[in-house]
């Protein structure tokens, strides 16, 4: 087993601790490309068990991709996806403050992330190569139950731009936990998760660039403006509603009952038309109304480049 590094060993205790699931995929180059991934058959036991039926896997698909998959038995979702090995015969090396490689490390309850200037060097890499920014919420209650809410989401390629809203999602959720998604739209997986808040923790991170105000204002800035709008709606979303306005995004939402949105089908709202902060606060308070009981989200479109660069759940029945 002296090919299964030491990170991996630390992840894989952790999974069986909580009483997770450890599952393997593996893929050839050109499945890798598509995303289409082949599940492999795990001795399921103890550590030694586990980790004996994974070494002779990666014995077995030498010259292929593998990743670990981490599975809550109970909601049947996936906590944890790390790519543990390489075509060229490389074992990640798990690291709980940055990103190596094209699939990042993935860290999830238990481990925090990495110093402000490993966050946004994952952001930098994540967006350059395509992928798009999501973020998941937890008070310390879910936290404990691994039970995450969906955060606002960033499309877009600016870092900058991406800076600002996470800076925007900390300042409104200081005594949350809140980690960061790396999400491959093509393949519609995740590549990433990783811990960028903690509550007590410093609550600011710093563009690359070396300036704190990403998007022309910085995050505390953001939080304080919005203490001025008489609305329902929570802080973080009128920050992303002022963010999208700064940016000259046009504004749309959409909404789902249970069972479309388990299908991801979305139906699209009236259009709005608001380009001053609190009239488009208004258009969103009425549609909430209108869609009580049903999933709601914020959509920000980038009407040049005709793309979304924005989605956020804003309401949930």
């Amino acid at each position: 087993m002296s090919n299964i590094s030491d990170g991996v060993r630390q992840q894989i205790r952790r999974l069986l601790g909580q009483g997770h699931r450890v599952g393997i995929e593996y893929a050839n180059a050109r499945r890798f490309r598509t995303g289409s991934w082949t599940s492999a058959t795990i001795a399921q036991g103890g550590e030694s068990t586990v980790l004996s039926s994974i070494a002779a896997i990666l014995d077995e698909h030498q010259g292929e991709y593998v990743q670990l998959l981490g599975v809550d038995p109970h909601s049947r979702t996936r906590v944890l996806e790390l790519m543990i090995q390489r075509p060229d015969g490389a074992v990640t090396q798990v690291s709980h403050a940055g990103v190596s490689g094209r699939v990042a490390t993935a860290a999830s309850n238990g481990h925090a992330a990495g110093t402000t200037h490993d966050t946004t060097g994952s952001i930098k890499q994540l967006l350059n190569q395509g992928y798009r920014i999501g973020t998941e919420i937890a008070d310390a209650r879910r936290y404990r139950a691994s039970s995450w809410t969906s955060g606002p989401s960033y499309q877009g390629a600016r870092e900058s731009e991406a800076i600002a809203m996470l800076n925007e999602l900390i300042a409104a959720h200081e005594g949350d936990y809140i980690r960061l998604i790396g999400i491959d739209p093509q393949a519609r997986k995740r590549v990433m998760e990783v811990m960028i808040h903690k509550p007590g923790e410093p609550a600011t991170l710093k563009f690359s660039g070396g300036s704190s105000q990403a998007s022309s204002f910085s995050s505390h800035a953001s939080a304080s403006a919005t203490s001025n709008v008489k609305t329902s709606l929570s802080p973080a979303i009128v920050a992303s509603v002022r963010r999208l306005l700064e940016n000259s995004f046009q504004i749309g939402t959409e909404h789902a009952d249970s069972r479309r949105f388990r299908s991801s089908s979305w139906h699209t709202c009236k259009p709005m038309s608001a380009t001053r902060l609190q009239d488009a606060i208004a258009q969103l308070e009425t549609c909430l109304t209108e869609h009580q009981g049903e999933y709601v989200r914020l959509i920000g479109i980038d009407s040049q480049a005709k793309r979304r660069v924005h989605e956020e759940i804003i309401q949930r029945p």
